[in-house]
Order: structure tokens, then sequence, then C-alpha cells
């Protein structure tokens, strides 16, 4: 029964075991993390069983269109998720003011990580690793090596990471990246993916000689281009959606920001209207406030009141 059929693999199962006890060392280590970003790291987790673990990994040696979805699985999934969690932001935060985490600053700050984490290179990268894969012999020799197919997977979950940083932005980013430009980096993406999921529907011939000698090869090989290029394309399209409305509620609360401190501006310059046009007493009548300086009472008294408003 394929329900039944789990691949335990005990470097995966260790791996993803590993991930999760430093993750969960490092909430108990800090103070005051998020359950937002707990629970995004717990659902990156399940995602990781999934792709990796249960069925689908067993059925995927057999069937390519289970593979595909295994790889939208951690492009997609995975790899957003775990940008969401901010794991560097928690590991600064658990190591605590000390050497450790002088010496994760100093990496972060490196000319390297400014490199690696750069828009373009992330971008290039996560395209350079689908297509390579795909349009080569490794994508073949990864289905009869383990070792080969364990670091495809580790290429495509990492270069995935590095592609949604940028955008996600919950841990300390090297640079700016304003949202129009995420919309832009994101958007791009999708004739990428549908390019690549297109030419492996059209394709006349079984690409991967692995799946060769499976019953309807080629049909199964047309259905994993079909969901490459329908899936991906949505799964991006909801992220282009996710990121329009992150940038209306940027500009949303920019306005009231800039609002506000017009507002401010010109209720101060009305109190020093008022000052300057008010006559009697208290004009020009000085005091020496708490700190020692030299204030004008009428000044002073109609900041308190206009400060006391406003609270």
């Amino acid at each position: 029964m394929v329900l039944l059929r789990w691949h335990a693999d005990p470097v995966v199962v260790l791996g993803i075991s590993a991930m999760a006890a430093l993750y969960l060392w490092g909430v108990q280590r800090a103070r005051n993390v998020p359950r937002s970003r707990v629970r995004c790291f717990a659902a990156a987790v399940a995602v990781l069983v999934l792709a990796l673990c249960s069925p689908v990994a067993s059925v995927s040696e057999e069937r390519f269109s289970v593979h595909m979805v295994q790889h939208l699985l951690l492009t997609y999934g995975a790899a957003p998720l775990l940008a969401f969690s901010a794991p560097v932001t928690l590991a600064l935060q658990a190591l605590g003011p000390g050497p450790g985490r002088k010496r994760l600053l100093s990496v972060l700050h490196s000319r390297v990580v400014r490199f690696v984490t750069h828009p373009a290179v992330t971008w290039f990268a996560f395209a350079g690793v689908m297509y390579v894969t795909h349009f080569s012999r490794l994508y073949d020799a990864s289905l009869r090596n383990p070792f080969l197919h364990g670091v495809e997977h580790l290429l495509y979950l990492g270069t995935a990471a590095l592609f949604w940083w940028p955008v996600v932005r919950r841990d300390p980013v090297p640079g700016s990246f304003p949202w129009p430009a995420r919309v832009l980096y994101l958007f791009l993406a999708m004739p990428m993916q549908s390019f690549l999921g297109v030419a492996i529907l059209n394709a006349d011939r079984v690409l991967y000689p692995h799946y060769a000698s499976v019953s309807g090869a080629l049909a199964d090989q047309h259905l994993a281009g079909a969901i490459m290029w329908a899936g991906g394309d949505l799964l991006m399209l909801t992220a282009v959606g996710a990121a329009i409305a992150g940038w209306m509620r940027f500009d949303e609360r920019e306005t009231v920001r800039v609002d506000a401190a017009l507002d401010a501006r010109r209720s101060a310059a009305d109190v020093a209207r008022a000052v300057r046009g008010a006559g009697g007493r208290g004009v020009g009548e000085r005091r020496v406030d708490d700190d020692g300086a030299v204030e004008d009472v009428r000044v002073a008294e109609e900041l308190d009141r206009l400060g006391g408003e406003i609270r």
C-alpha cells in the first residue's frame, strides 16, 4: 500500500532532527520569540518530512510527476517557511553577547555573505540550479546515486531559501530591497519556472532513462511538466499577491507616519505663533527647568498642554 511506504533515510531523519533540535534550543535560550516564527518553523519541518520521508519520497523514485511535487514542496513550501522562521535572528538572540555572537555578526557582515545574499545572485542561483539539474545528466544520475540525490535536494532547498530570504526579510539582510523591487523579483521568476515546465511538458521523448522503463513514462513526464508549470506559477502568483499586499500595508504605515510628523510640525508652528502674538503675563517670562536650561514659560505651558492632548 502506497500510504505505508515511508522512506526513513537515516541521514535525512538525522538532519531534520538536528535542525529541529537546534531551533528549539535557540527558542529556549532566546527571549520573546514570536509564536508565528515558531509555527513557521514547525510547518517547514512538517513539509520537509512530507517531501523527504513520506510516501512522496518513495514514489518519486518511480514517478517523475511525484518527484516534481517533491521539488515544489522543497522550493515553494519548506524554503519560504524557513525564511519566515528567522533562524539567523534566533541564533543572534540565543548566543547573547559574547564571542559566538561577534563571530556570527562578522560572518553576516562579510563581503561573501553580502554577495551571496544579493537579490540578483539569489535569483540567478535558484534559476541556474533548476535548469542545470533538469537539463543535464545530474538529474538522472541523482536517481541512481543516493548521495547525489541528497546533494541535489540540498541544492534545491539551499538556493530556494536564499531566493526567498531577501523577499521575506525576517532576518538581517545586507542592503535594501524596496517593495516594488520585491514584486518584480517574484514576478520575473514566473516565466523562468514556466519555461522549464513547458519544455518538459512538450518533450517528445523520455528525458531521464531512470523513468524509461516505467509504464506510461512519457505521459507521466508530461504530467510532471504540467505540475511544474501550473503548480509553480500558481504558488509564485500567490507570493506576488502577498508581496503586493505587504507593499500596500507598508505604504499605509508610511502615510500615517508622515501625516503624524506633519501634524506635529504644524502644531509646533502654531504654538510658536501663539506665543509670539500673545500679550499679558507670562510673555517673555523665563524660568529654569529641571535640567538647568532656561525656557520661556508660555512656550513650555503650551507644549505641555499639547503633549497632554496627544497622550
